[in-house]
């Protein structure tokens, strides 16, 4: 077969996925064209888009062999390599692509793009920043580059000039799929191309057969999950307040307690069921079926959601009658919504799928940590208020009080025993205080960034748990003593009917005392004797 024409067979394989077809049309084609460079340059662009690393490698480094100078064949061996995590073996392949040809813009994409991959120092970010600037200024209609510098400028903080390359990209190609794709991980990129859902449900119409776009809409549904953090945190200690009350309440005021819980639990379960629901709705048939076998922890998460309503609402019912009964339900229901938020964050960290690399895993602890590390004045806010919630609890008398108490400590103790746990596993250099600070700041005080980055984070964490832990001695302090007891008022109706009695004698004995009216003989003064003379006495004279 003529190359042109095997050449031509490829390129539609590959543009429409076929990449296993294509390598066995390479193979059978192999014995004529083994010595043509643009040969080999095919077999490694199927191997990539297959992301079979090792095997793109040896095929790039075929076509080297027989042309050197070639920049496609560097091209296909540094992104090789930097996908197998040799980032410096990746950086000098393609360096040597630049030398060759400085006018090939793709070189200067792909310096830019491996030196984001793994940032050290702010350096790495200026070099990234630039190059990417460089292969604009050579191929300014060029979409792609556009969506790696928006990437770029979002990795720098600079969300205004990652939303000018997205926007500058998408006027050249408004149906370009990298660029629709990474809006969603730019701030306010809704803003540019609508609700990621919804564009990436018109991509997969397009290209049904396109897994990398079935995994982004799931993370996207994914995403929408977090929302329920916050609310549930809030959701025990509010009902436990309405029981707090109805429990000092009699009567009447039990019944307009459990009224107020069940209006709140019904409100609270109806609006976080509408939320679901509008985020499932854009979702095609059985989709979420295909979403729960790729993230088996969504749907427990979910189901630990609806068992922390059930055991919120029930348990401030039966706290109005029975209060230890009732801490210890809605504490479980605090705790079950910890669970449920801890899933969430894992899933939407992207959790390594299999027996993932080391490389994979640290991406994986460092993505965790930072979502755990983010919101902290958010995180305060609500701590602030459930104290408000405790105040009003103990003002009360009532030993619900423990409710609050312990969801202030579940909800700084999960992420700070997480954070910690990363930290540890991570080390020194490459935990996400660590990494963060050190990202930016320059390669000459990267140390001392490091160490900085170190003693914050263990700051942060030690804050999480001195508090969670002052908090959770609260809780069970509350739980085990006898407060509502000793600070009701109407615990005087349950004192022992032996100290009554005994009260009622010594009333009645002092009554006694004080209506006895004794007789004016009993107070007589008693005749006093006569006493014989005094002798005088007198001092002899001698």
């Amino acid at each position: 077969m003529e190359f042109e024409r095997l050449h031509h067979r490829i390129t539609h394989n590959l543009a429409i996925g076929r990449e296993t077809e294509a390598i066995a049309l390479l193979k059978d084609q192999l014995n004529e064209h083994h010595q043509v460079p643009a040969f080999w340059i095919l077999y490694s662009s199927c191997h990539l888009n297959l992301e079979q690393w090792a095997e793109a490698e040896s095929t790039a480094r075929a076509a080297l062999n027989l042309d050197p100078a070639d920049p496609v064949a560097g091209e296909c061996l540094a992104i090789a390599l930097m996908r197998q995590h040799r980032r410096d073996e990746a950086l000098l392949a393609i360096r040597q692509v630049i030398e060759a040809d400085p006018e090939y813009g793709n070189g200067h994409y792909w310096l830019s793009m491996i030196t984001l991959s793994g940032i050290r120092s702010n350096d790495d970010r200026v070099l990234a920043r630039k190059a990417i600037e460089h292969a604009i200024r050579l191929d300014p209609g060029n979409p792609a580059y556009y969506q790696g510098a928006a990437i770029v400028a979002e990795a720098q903080d600079d969300n205004r000039a990652a939303l000018a390359f997205l926007q500058a990209g998408l006027q050249i190609d408004p149906n370009h799929q990298g660029l629709l794709r990474v809006a969603g991980s730019i701030g306010n990129g809704e803003k540019i191309v609508g609700d990621q859902g919804d564009v990436l449900r018109g991509l997969i119409s397009i290209d049904p057969m396109n897994e990398g776009l079935h995994q982004d809409y799931a993370e996207s549904f994914v995403a929408k999950q977090s929302v329920y953090a916050h609310r549930f945190w809030l959701f025990a200690p509010v009902v436990a307040a309405a029981a707090a009350l109805g429990q000092r309440a009699a009567g009447a005021g039990t019944v307009l307690a459990i009224i107020a819980i069940a209006v709140l639990a019904g409100l609270f379960g109806w609006w976080n069921k509408r939320q679901y629901s509008e985020a499932a709705k854009s979702l095609p048939a059985g989709y979420t079926k295909d979403i729960a076998a790729r993230y088996p922890k969504l749907p427990r998460a979910i189901r630990a959601y609806q068992l922390a309503w059930l055991l919120g609402a029930g348990g401030a019912t039966l706290g109005c009658f029975l209060p230890v009964a009732g801490i210890i339900v809605m504490l479980l229901g605090v705790l079950a919504s910890q669970l449920g938020a801890l899933w969430i964050l894992q899933v939407n960290a992207g959790p390594p799928a299999g027996t993932a690399d080391r490389h994979e895993q640290r991406r994986y602890l460092i993505r965790c940590s930072g979502m755990h590390a983010e919101g902290f004045w958010k995180r305060v806010g609500l701590v602030l208020c459930q104290l408000v919630i405790f105040g009003i609890c103990l003002a009360n008398g009532s030993r619900i009080a423990a409710v609050p108490a312990g969801s202030i400590a579940a909800g700084l103790l999960f992420p700070g025993f997480s954070l910690l746990a990363a930290q540890f596993r991570l080390g020194f250099k490459e935990n996400a205080f660590a990494f963060g600070l050190a990202a930016t700041t320059s390669a000459k005080n990267r140390n001392l960034a490091l160490l900085r980055g170190n003693i914050g984070g263990l700051y942060f964490i030690g804050v999480h748990l001195f508090i969670g832990l002052i908090a959770a001695t609260a809780s069970f302090t509350l739980l085990a003593s006898g407060m509502d007891s000793s600070l009701d008022p109407a615990s005087e109706d349950r004192t022992p009917r032996q100290e009554n009695v005994s009260d009622e004698n010594l009333l009645k004995r002092l009554e006694e005392l004080e209506t006895r009216d004794p007789g004016i003989s009993e107070y007589a003064t008693p005749t006093l004797p006569e006493l014989p003379d005094i002798p005088s006495l007198s001092v002899s004279e001698q």
